[in-house]
């Protein structure tokens, strides 16, 4: 009885192998009438490979594949002139290519820049001077939690401090935690609060500054328009005589000459 269970379970483990290794080769091999076959050389390894078009006749679709040139040898898809040493491309057959020696296809997307935050965009032109400050380094802690004007503030007075990232990073970690004791103010003081921190700046030391200026650099300017005027000098001469009688009635008579330059 044990050896015929055993016989049993052997002989359903070989169909089952037998009809998935079918399965498989039914599913994945490529097959198809050669149509064109191309040499190309590889832009990354500069070595050579086959581009192959087959054509499904059942199905009257076309698929294109790429191998390598060792492949294609195996296949027979090219073969070398005995004479020249050239290879040459055979088409015409039909071939079956096992999809496991396809060659990617390479990803050639170009990656879409992720538009930057206007705000935050802002502040990274308009502190460029600060050593390390950058963009990611902006969002880093908007996303944490901390408005654009409280990081405005401390970009301020980090460059005010002619500071740069760990100075901005202690404000802030300063401003998060309420310890303000590793923070010198410009006039030499530690500041108890935020409040101080923002005390400390000038007149116009703020976001709204910032975004102003961006704005202001964003503006088409018109061209200015230069008017130049050329005032008109003459010289002019002129003589006149006249005589007049007065009685029952008039008689006048009168010569004039003049003469302008202009």
């Amino acid at each position: 009885m044990k050896k015929l269970f055993t016989s049993i379970f052997l002989v359903l483990t070989l169909l089952a192998m037998t009809a998935g290794t079918a399965f498989a080769q039914d599913a994945t091999l490529i097959t198809g009438t050669v149509q064109t076959v191309v040499i190309e050389t590889n832009a990354t390894t500069s070595e050579s490979v086959v581009v192959v078009t087959l054509l499904d006749e059942t199905a009257g679709t076309t698929q294109t594949v790429k191998i390598s040139l060792e492949a294609a040898v195996t296949l027979g898809l090219v073969t070398t002139d005995p004479t020249t040493g050239e290879n040459v491309v055979v088409v015409g057959q039909t071939v079956e290519i096992d999809p496991t020696i396809v060659i990617p296809e390479e990803d050639t997307t170009v990656p879409t820049e992720e538009a930057q935050h206007p705000v935050g965009s802002a502040l990274t032109d308009f502190f460029s001077s600060l050593l390390g400050v950058d963009y990611e380094m902006i969002m880093t802690y908007h996303e944490e939690g901390i408005g654009f004007g409280v990081i405005a503030q401390a970009l301020w007075l980090s460059k005010n401090l002619d500071g740069g990232t760990d100075t901005f990073d202690a404000l802030l970690e300063a401003k998060k935690s309420g310890d303000y004791n590793a923070i010198t103010l410009p006039d030499g003081s530690t500041p108890d609060n935020w409040g101080d921190v923002v005390r400390s700046h000038k007149k116009g030391e703020n976001l709204g500054s910032v975004m102003s200026d961006k704005t202001k650099n964003n503006k088409d300017t018109s061209g200015a328009t230069t008017i130049t005027t050329t005032k008109e000098r003459g010289n002019g001469n002129s003589n006149g005589n006249g005589h007049s009688n007065n009685g029952n009635g008039g008689n006048n008579n009168g010569n004039g000459n003049g003469n302008g330059n202009h």
